[in-house]
């Protein structure tokens, strides 16, 4: 795994300066819990300047407060875990600020990564998360409402990656047939053997890159709203990706003992995990179940813009500042993580007029098995993004997963569901 930040000659002050935070934000973050700017002037995040809220501070607290937890620049932990001691407890209602390495942990390093270092990305080290934060107070049988006040990135870039294993087309799935998906999927979709295949007659026949793929995307730091640029990483294709900044990982610490990784969420209790939800953006008000004393919240996986689905396992992967506050509902129950949300379709409500004026591509899988109707509308779409658009299938498969929806259309008609994906046309130029 590489990253610019496990360079032991590089300090952390430097390498945070060299993501343009500042002196002060640099020095702000030499200690946890350090004070970022007065209340009637937000909360200030690295790189990103100021949100456009005021955070609330108890009256105990000193004028202007935040605490802000460091996992930027250090990783704290990627598994979920009771036992691992939080890295800060705070009161109800005070203001903290996550920041956030991407979900890969490679960082800068995204911007070089070649297809085949894709192959030898090391899979162990996936989400690294920020916190835990415990709340003074909460307790097994209550309820943690978290805020969500602000999502920015800390960076200018995000990058998008396609493998073998992962993904809708992916070999690593629960099915006996998965080991097969190479020979069944379109080959730049599924086959880990990019160039020439041993065995293919014609020797001399044209042939495909195989799957391995990164795909970078641009944006401002600190942008919250608007586009992110995309320009085919093979065909050069452009087009604007609405973004809608959220962080793929929220939870709590687990019911039981053990260590779980963040992968599926929701192994052990309803303690959240990688849900990878797209309308879980700036306004949203998110609900856990808690089971563990402090709840222990940790958060990560910035991503600046995915649909409904994450088909190609990857959303646009960012580095990323999330600030939140925490409530405490009493002795209540709930079975799994809840949320109200301020939009349905926080994408969709980017595009301009004229975009939408174009209308949306849709494609349909039906069957009685919700995975493979989901397979079909993708496979349709990509085919449709290739023949209309002129796009490389891992471009199309790219374009499906950072600004496609997915969705279960009607499951009333036995046996045969139907599964549909749209894709805005817009976005195109």
């Amino acid at each position: 795994m590489c990253f610019i930040h496990a360079d032991h000659h590089l300090s952390r002050r430097s390498f945070l300066q060299q993501f343009s935070v500042g002196t002060a934000t640099a020095a702000a973050l030499a200690g946890v819990g350090a004070r970022l700017a007065v209340a009637s002037e937000g909360v200030s995040a690295p790189g990103v300047g100021r949100p456009d809220v005021v955070i609330p501070v108890a009256d105990t607290d000193p004028p202007g407060s935040v605490t802000t937890v460091d996992g930027f620049s250090k990783t704290m932990h990627n598994r979920w875990n009771q036992d691992i001691p939080p890295a800060v407890t705070v009161r109800e209602g005070r203001a903290v600020q996550f920041l956030c390495r991407d979900a890969l942990d490679i960082g800068t390093a995204a911007q070089t990564l070649t297809p085949s270092g894709i192959l030898t990305l090391d899979l162990g080290k996936v989400h690294p998360l920020t916190g835990p934060v415990s709340v003074e107070g909460a307790k097994p049988g209550d309820v943690l409402e978290v805020e969500i006040l602000d999502v920015a990135p800390l960076v200018d870039f995000g990058y998008v990656t396609i493998g073998p294993a992962l993904g809708l087309f992916g070999g690593l799935r629960p099915d006996i047939l998965a080991p097969f998906h190479q020979f069944t999927e379109a080959s730049q979709l599924s086959d880990p053997n990019p160039g020439k295949v041993p065995g293919a007659l014609p020797e001399d026949q044209p042939y495909n890159s195989g799957s391995p793929f990164v795909q970078l995307f641009t944006f401002d730091k600190g942008q919250r709203t608007g586009f992110a640029q995309f320009v085919g990483k093979d065909t050069g294709k452009k087009a604007k990706i609405p973004i809608a900044p959220f962080m793929g990982v929220y939870g709590v610490a687990p019911l039981r003992k053990g260590m779980y990784r963040t992968v599926p969420p929701n192994v052990n209790g309803g303690m959240g995990g990688n849900m990878d939800i797209k309308q879980f953006t700036k306004g949203s008000r998110l609900y856990f179940p808690v089971l563990t004393e402090g709840a222990k919240f940790s958060a990560g996986d910035g991503h600046m813009a995915q649909g409904d689905g994450e088909v190609c396992v990857t959303a646009i992967e960012t580095l990323m500042a999330v600030t939140c506050t925490f409530r405490i509902i009493r002795d209540t129950i709930i079975e799994s993580p809840r949320a109200i949300v301020p939009a349905a379709d926080p994408t969709s409500a980017g595009l301009t007029p004229a975009m939408l004026a174009k209308g949306f591509y849709h494609t349909t899988g039906v069957g009685p098995d919700l995975m493979e109707d989901a397979k079909r509308a993708v496979r349709d779409m990509i085919e449709w993004l290739v023949v209309d658009q002129g796009l490389s299938l891992h471009e199309a498969y790219a374009i499906c997963s950072v600004a496609g929806d997915l969705k279960i259309s009607e499951v009333v008609d036995i046996p045969n569901w139907i599964v549909s994906m749209t894709v805005p046309r817009g976005i195109f130029e």
